[in-house]
């Protein structure tokens, strides 16, 4: 399939804002600490840059009232007012003001053209040469997890263009190498969810001729991703109080997590519509981490912006639902990256907090475009 090869000026911001917060979090912790602070400052002045560029070139698009753009605006109204209520910190209103442009931006149908497509990705790719050969340890097994899996991602999107604009056909063969090394390499590390969504790209890789068969097919693959993420936490904070348990890579399966989910479900039930807010103090663990996307955004922001985020979300990822799934090769890893990054999510705050909220933009835009 033909692509589009001309760059419009928006996406320049879009690559900018990847490349700033890419380089700024992966070089040394020092940087890191500063766009930490900033990152999702950073994504949402460049977010209302584009969605202001894209307005003016056409505004009957991107000004159209319809379900999406109400729920916007309701999500973007209520988040802040819940935290000024709650007498909370107001960081983590960004987080909700950047999903809501990005997820408004994907279910408008931006997309993003083949030559940009490739500088992302060779980023992201571009990263495993201070990776790979010295794993920086001091960022801790969370996030090099993390890191590994971004770095797998866009070496797969990177390694599929440079196969069939240069015809390098045997490049399929390292491919699947980097893979299964991706996947080892998480293992000795024992960044075990890393791991876990590793082997979740590889199977949603092959899943994708099924599942776009039928949109009953495709829904249902959607409702695990997302819904199965709080069901996820509800199920292992079950399984802690069976007593049940088992080592896996020298660490126990249920390792801490059951504690800090049994505690944020328990004060959310408390005060389901406004959420606990950002400034809460955590009494099973020594810092405010819920350590799962979606339940972040219900126990800190409230049902009522759950719901329309969760909405968004699902009808970003519906706007997927294509046969260049199955035709089109990068959107195809591009599409198996984000159920990555989604599973991922069900272990720590991923695809909502910079820069994987970034990484998941970009995913969502070469499956669109």
């Amino acid at each position: 399939m033909p692509e589009n090869k001309t760059t419009e000026k928006y996406e320049y911001v879009l690559g900018a804002l990847f490349l700033v917060l890419m380089l700024g979090s992966f070089i040394t912790q020092k940087i890191y600490a500063v766009v930490s602070v900033y990152g999702t400052l950073i994504m949402f002045a460049a977010l209302v840059v584009v969605c202001v560029m894209l307005t003016i070139k056409d505004r009957e698009k991107y000004l159209r009232i319809d379900r999406a753009a109400v729920l916007c605006v309701i999500a973007a109204v209520i988040a802040p007012l819940n935290l000024i209520i709650l007498h909370s910190g107001m960081g983590a209103v960004l987080i909700i003001f950047d999903l809501v442009l990005s997820l408004f931006l994907i279910i408008r149908g931006t997309g993003m053209s083949g030559r940009m497509k490739r500088v992302l990705t060779f980023t992201g790719a571009a990263l495993m040469l201070v990776w790979y050969p010295v794993v920086r340890w001091d960022y801790g097994f969370n996030m090099v997890g993390l890191i590994f899996i971004i770095l797998m991602i866009f070496g797969e999107i990177f390694m599929e263009y440079l196969k069939n604009d240069m015809d390098l056909q045997y490049l399929k063969y390292v491919q699947i190498l980097f893979f299964f090394t991706s996947i080892l390499l998480a293992v000795c590390y024992q960044a075990r969810s890393a791991a876990l969504s590793m082997v979740v790209f590889g199977i949603s890789y092959f899943a994708v001729p099924l599942i776009i068969k039928k949109r009953a097919f495709y829904n249902a693959w959607i409702f695990l991703f997302t819904a199965g993420s709080l069901i996820f936490t509800g199920l292992y904070v079950f399984l802690s109080t069976t007593g049940w348990n088992v080592r896996l890579l020298y660490k126990d399966v249920l390792s801490g997590r059951e504690l800090i989910w049994s505690e944020l479900w328990q004060e959310f039930i408390k005060r389901p519509l406004t959420g606990i807010g950002s400034s809460y103090e955590m009494k099973s663990f020594f810092i405010f981490e819920v350590h799962n996307g979606l339940l972040d955004i219900l126990v800190v922001h409230g049902l009522p912006v759950f719901i329309c985020i969760a909405a968004l979300l699902v009808m970003a990822l519906n706007r997927l639902f294509s046969r260049d799934l199955l035709f089109c090769p990068d959107k195809r890893l591009a599409f198996s990256g984000i159920c990555t990054l989604l599973f991922a999510s069900f272990f720590e705050n991923g695809f909502i907090v910079t820069p994987y909220s970034c990484v998941f933009l970009v995913l969502m835009l070469i499956c669109v475009s």
